[in-house]
Order: structure tokens, then C-alpha cells, then sequence
């Protein structure tokens, strides 16, 4: 088909407005402000994210005017519980059927998500290497809101199983990842307290987690570390009422140090990250690969030591190809 242009000068708000991606537009940024509606992609990373090829398949998925949104809740869950209305899959059918599938989740400090970055791109990108994927959208803002978060994963889960046949996926396997605060919520897919075993879910066969944000002991200090009213301090705190609620304590954080809730059973383990990353700090992907380790998780690591945060694909970064070789780490483990 004749693709429309893409342009670094476009912004967030052009995309959502020119009508040629479906209801795809509704997710290419969550709970948009005039800053983000109004930024031209070029400030986002124009080629290390992804975005062309990312939006020129979403065009061609909305052109067929087939169905790849789904709410995961069902309607009455919906109508009584509002919060949950919020709550939905973005379906990227593969190339071939009967294949497992992939569920990527996006990050956004859980008071948004940046999905088209951080979900759509992947989910095009293995579509390409020939699987389905599905991007997740949890419920964000609340204080807390990460159990919220953790059902919608579970549930989304179980709604792709229930529709395995329909989507053409293998039921019960799965691999799932995600970035920044979305790795947050994939990691304890894998934890002994909340994830898939809690939840009575099939294992998944690898998590991927993108500048992962599991260190609560360190987000803890740093915020204490720093008097109200300093950048660090009030952009943490918001951060960690997000976890552990309002008046947060050390014991309300204390469920989601990933580390501390995990074991040799814990899923294979595929971790990308950049060292200069100034929004989450590296050494988050340092304590998962060192936990790894000494655990005997199997593992595989792609770092770089420039690119920042919210890289995407990482085109034209030292960590460019971290996604194929994700695969092929998963492809490599015994079945």
C-alpha cells in the first residue's frame, strides 16, 4: 500500500489527528498533555525509536477495518467498577498462526504510558520476526496503583488464553516484557508473592525488561535522602505513592523489592538498558543481572553506555538489535 509520510517536524498531535491509524490513535500516548500533543517527533528520537516503520504498520492494520482493541475486563466489570474501563489489549496479529505470543508493556512512571514507543513499536517489530504480540494498558495515577496494574496483567493474561484459538496463539506460551515502570509490572510476573504462580497462570518462557525499575530500597533512600521541595524528593515521592500508597512506608514498598521475591524458578531473564540513562538509574539492571547470577537464572544482557532512556528499538545505539537477540536467547532455551 502507499504509506503516508512521516516527518521528524510532525508531532504526537498530528499523528493522532490525521485520522489514518484507527483506534490505534486512542493509545499512541495516554493522559496527553499540551507538552506531549505539541512535541514533533524528532525530540522523542526520530530513528532510534522506531517510529516509521512502527506507524507504517499500524496504518496498514487500521486499513484492513478489522478489530485489534480489546477491553479486558468484561462490560458489567466495566460499568461498575470505572476504573478498569481503562484497561485494554492492542492486538498485532503475526504472520503465521500457531506460534507463542508476546505481551509488551509500556512504561510511563505509571501515571501514563508512552505505548507507542514503548508498546507498538515492539509489537511491530515481532511482528516482523513472526510472532503476535499484545500491548498492554493498565490503570495508572492512583495511589497506589501497581496492584491495580498487576491485575490488569494477570487479567490480560488469562482474556489471550481464554482466546488463544481466536487470536491463533499457542495457549500457555508466552513470553512478556516491558520498560521503565512497565518492567516494574513485568518483573513480578515472575516474583514468588505476585506473580504467575499467585495468579494461577501459565510461566511465562522469558521476561524482557527494558531500564527496569525494581530497586525500592534505593528509590526509598534517595528520597529520604533529599528535603521536600527538591526535585529529587517530590519526583520520587510521587513515584512511590504510586507503589506504596499515599503515606507510604518502607513496609508498604517492601512487596515490590523484585529481588527479594525471587528464585531459581524465576523465568529466563533478557535485559537492555544504557548507562547514561538519566531517569532510571542503571544500576536497577545491574542488581537484576547480579541477582540472576547468584541464583542461576538463566540470562542474557545488551547495555550500552549512551542512549539515555526510552530508546525503543535503539536504532543507531550500541544496544541496537536487542530485541532480535532477546529471540534468539529465548529460542536457545531448553523447552
Amino acid at each position: 500500500m502507499q504509506y503516508h509520510e512521516i516527518t521528524p517536524d510532525m508531532t504526537i498531535g498530528d499523528l493522532v489527528k490525521s485520522g489514518i491509524y484507527g483506534d490505534f490513535a486512542n493509545f499512541i500516548f495516554t493522559d496527553m498533555t499540551p507538552d506531549h500533543w505539541n512535541c514533533p517527533l524528532r525530540d522523542y528520537g526520530f530513528d532510534k525509536v522506531g517510529f516509521v516503520p512502527t506507524l507504517h504498520h499500524m496504518e496498514e492494520l487500521a486499513a484492513s477495518g478489522k478489530k485489534y482493541v480489546y477491553p479486558i475486563y468484561d462490560e458489567e466489570t466495566r460499568l461498575s467498577q470505572w476504573d478498569k474501563a481503562k484497561s485494554y489489549l492492542l492486538h498485532f496479529p503475526g504472520p503465521k498462526a500457531d506460534l507463542p505470543y508476546a505481551v509488551v508493556i509500556p512504561g510511563g512512571g505509571f501515571n501514563r504510558q508512552w505505548g507507542l514507543i514503548e508498546g507498538m513499536a515492539i509489537a511491530a517489530e515481532l511482528n516482523h520476526h513472526g510472532y503476535t504480540a499484545f500491548v498492554l494498558y493498565y490503570r495508572t495515577k492512583n495511589q497506589p496503583v501497581i496492584p491495580n496494574a498487576i491485575e490488569d496483567m494477570h487479567t490480560a493474561i488469562r482474556f489471550i488464553e481464554a482466546h488463544a484459538g481466536d487470536f491463533q496463539v499457542q495457549k500457555g506460551h508466552y513470553i512478556l516484557g516491558g520498560f521503565s515502570a512497565g518492567a516494574t509490572l513485568a518483573g513480578e510476573m515472575g516474583s514468588d508473592n505476585l506473580g504467575w504462580r499467585s495468579a494461577g497462570l501459565p510461566k511465562p518462557e522469558m521476561i524482557f525488561l527494558g531500564y527496569t525499575a525494581i530497586d525500592m530500597h534505593a528509590f526509598f533512600d534517595t528520597y529520604q535522602a533529599f528535603p521536600a521541595g527538591h526535585p529529587a524528593h517530590d519526583g520520587m515521592g510521587d513515584f512511590l505513592r504510586r507503589i506504596g500508597g499515599p503515606e507510604f512506608t518502607w513496609e508498604s514498598l517492601a512487596p515490590y523489592q523484585l529481588v527479594d521475591h525471587m528464585d531459581a524458578s524465576y523465568p529466563p531473564v533478557y535485559l537492555t538498558a544504557n548507562e547514561d540513562d538519566g531517569t532510571v538509574p542503571f544500576s536497577n539492571s545491574l542488581l537484576m543481572e547480579e541477582t540472576c547470577q547468584r541464583l542461576g537464572i538463566p540470562h542474557k544482557c545488551r547495555f550500552g553506555k549512551a542512549g539515555g532512556h526510552s530508546f525503543g528499538l535503539g536504532k543507531g545505539l550500541a544496544v541496537e538489535g536487542w530485541l532480535e537477540d532477546a529471540l534468539a536467547f529465548w529460542q536457545s532455551l531448553p523447552s
